[in-house]
């Protein structure tokens, strides 16, 4: 491609952008998911996750002791 004039580089400038564009906003987005998944005491995925996991640990103790009553009393 030979370039005579300036109005020869506004594709090239065009293009260049929307791909510059394209990765700064990868990166916010990476950054964005990094976030949910640093614990901030309450607030993140990972928070919420934490608990879930500490919920099911429960119920499942729970679970396990009552079908062991069930079977005691069979």
């Amino acid at each position: 491609m030979i370039i005579n004039s300036p109005a020869d580089l506004l594709p090239l400038i065009g293009i260049a952008t929307a791909i510059l564009a394209g990765i700064l906003w990868l990166i916010r987005a990476q950054f964005s998911i990094l976030r949910e998944f640093r614990p901030n005491s309450g607030s993140t995925m990972k928070d919420a996750l934490s608990r879930i996991e500490v919920d099911v640990r429960e119920v499942r103790t729970r679970l396990d002791s009552h079908i062991d009553n069930h079977n005691r009393a069979a």
